[in-house]
């Protein structure tokens, strides 16, 4: 039986082990690199956006506490209003405006024409009240607040 062809002398097949994780290949570490670099650009252009917009959640802080005291604080709106647009362009540009040019130059940073065609006038007389109640109506009231929340939100500043 010492025939080296016999059959009896056949060994099953062992298949070696499964390739390890680790080391990892030179490719992963490029792919790792990247994708880190990747997420730290992104973590940096979001917190750069979110400095950027702290006045505007600013703006909608003090939207909402003119809201809670109701329409006896109606008055503070366009004030709300100039300073937020004063945090968003140069104060030369901004400080200036009043009347009709102001009501413009709000439509044109939101891109709508309500300031003109509907809030304009309110604006104005909220603007130039004197002391006590300001003389508004409930709805122009809530009107008034929604159509400043949706500028705040809306508007597009130079970043000045």
């Amino acid at each position: 039986m010492s025939d080296p062809g016999s059959l009896q002398n056949l060994n099953d097949i062992t298949l070696p082990a499964p390739p390890g994780l680790w080391p990892l290949a030179p490719g992963w570490y490029v792919v790792i690199a990247v994708l880190l670099l990747v997420a730290v650009i992104v973590a940096f252009r979001w917190l750069k956006a979110w400095r950027r917009d702290t006045y505007r959640r600013q703006a909608l802080r003090e939207l909402a506490a003119i809201r809670t005291q109701g329409k006896a604080a109606a008055r503070q709106l366009p004030v709300l209003l100039k300073r937020t647009a004063l945090a968003a362009w140069p104060r030369q540009r901004v400080a200036v405006l009043s009347g009709p040019e102001w009501h413009v130059f709000l439509d044109t940073a939101a891109g709508t024409d309500r300031f003109v065609n509907e809030a304009g006038a309110l604006l104005d007389r909220l603007s130039y009240a004197g002391r006590g109640e300001p003389g508004v109506s409930d709805s122009e009231f809530n009107r008034v607040c929604a159509l400043a929340e949706s500028w705040i939100r809306k508007h597009r500043g130079d970043g000045g």
